[in-house]
């Protein structure tokens, strides 16, 4: 890993190519730049870091159909970048691939089976998604196929009964395993996550609502709030148990809290302990170390990244940045990175580029650190209920 004096750091600023998720798919055709003659096929198994590749290009663009060895196909999509390492890299697809992707939950077969017959007058249909919440229960709501984040999260929350400030500080995300949740970007469509998580989970658990902030203080302010206090609360708890939290010394205490259910107390505590309100990303490779990888962790209070074996065994270096180091990040599609443009004292600024196929929701979380900076300087929370307060007397 880089030190101070950034060995190992690449200063080159990245290439801008907008956002983009990872692609999803469990067979793939394509005879694109990346191999040779005509078409193969490959099986591509989801792994923990997901399928390892994006795609441009719309599913159907219209247009003449094509022939390739005597086969006619539709205009196909590309690959335009590939995870090294990642599953579709282990399956054989390559950069320049054009492809025709067709995940078995997606089959006409799968999809009548999970969709609502009846649609309506524009032709959308309605469907059902089963969301879990922080307290261990769960929600059905019922949206339309083609429904964004926002909509679903704002459906959710109306059956719920957030309040207009509560609904700030949670969000919808998508389990990506036992140990690691995704934040679901605004435009996404969590009904086709659901479809596609069909085959390897229960329904209804790749949807969870998790909290969503980082300052610690602010949750204080929402203390007068049951529904936010229990959501805290579960999510504090189940955060412990999994390890994301270090209760260490504090653990007696904070058992005899939980079994009182105290929940604000447990959540004063609680807040004191190192990883609390903290984001750790799965283990990855990143062009400051020639060797292994590391575990990124974002806060409120810095940005870490510790230095481990490329299996994700935690090594002893660790580098901590502060948020006022931060000059610039973006993201890098076709590479599938974050990049992050950082200065100490008069040295010369330098970027770093961690390659991760989370890399939007990690720009989302330096977007969100910052905002939330930003309000605490401008006390908009204390405004925020104070306000609140005001119309409710």
């Amino acid at each position: 890993m880089a030190d101070e004096d950034g060995e190992g750091i690449h200063p080159s600023a990245p290439h801008r190519n907008g956002g983009g998720g990872g692609g999803s798919g469990l067979h793939c055709a394509g005879n694109g730049g990346g191999g040779g003659g005509g078409p193969r096929v490959v099986r591509i198994v989801k792994s923990e870091s997901g399928y390892g590749f994006n795609v441009r290009g719309q599913v159907s663009e219209g247009g003449q159909l094509r022939s390739i060895n005597g086969e006619l196909y539709a205009p196909l999509q590309h690959v335009s970048a590939v995870l090294p390492g990642g599953a579709a890299d282990r399956a054989g697809v390559r950069k320049g691939d054009l492809c025709s992707i067709r995940v078995i939950g997606e089959s006409d077969i799968m999809q009548e089976f999970l969709s609502e017959s009846d649609e309506n007058y524009n032709g959308v249909s309605d469907v059902e998604l089963r969301v879990a919440l922080p307290d261990g229960t769960a929600v059905t709501v019922r949206v339309k196929k083609n429904s964004t984040t926002d909509q679903v999260y704002q459906a959710i929350a109306a059956k719920v009964g957030m309040d207009s400030t509560t609904v700030n500080y949670f969000a919808l995300f998508e389990v990506i395993n036992h140990s690691f949740v995704r934040k679901l970007a605004p435009n996404e469509f969590p009904h086709k996550l659901y479809v596609q998580n069909y085959t390897s989970a229960v329904p209804g658990t790749c949807l969870t609502v998790r909290k969503w902030l980082f300052t610690t203080e602010e949750e204080i302010l929402l203390n007068d709030n049951d529904l936010a206090v229990t959501y805290f609360f579960h999510q504090a708890v189940d955060d412990v148990k999994k390890g994301y939290i270090k209760a260490e010394e504090k653990s007696y205490q904070l058992q005899k809290l939980y079994e009182q259910r105290k929940m604000v107390m447990y959540l004063n505590m609680l807040r004191t302990c190192e990883g609390y309100n903290e984001i750790i990303f799965p283990h990855c490779a990143c062009d400051s170390r020639r060797k292994g990888h590391v575990i990124t962790a974002i806060s409120i209070t810095h940005f870490k990244l510790h230095a481990c074996t490329e299996e994700g065994q935690l090594e002893n270096q660790v580098i901590a940045f502060e948020w006022d180091e931060m000059q610039r990040w973006d993201t890098d599609e076709e590479g599938m990175a974050f990049c992050f443009e950082y200065a100490r004292g008069e040295k010369k600024p330098r970027w770093v580029k961690i390659f991760t196929p989370y890399f939007n929701y990690m720009h989302e979380c330096f977007e969100r650190v910052f905002c939330e900076l930003k309000w605490r300087k401008e006390n908009i929370f204390q405004m925020t209920r104070s306000q609140q307060r005001d119309v409710a007397t």
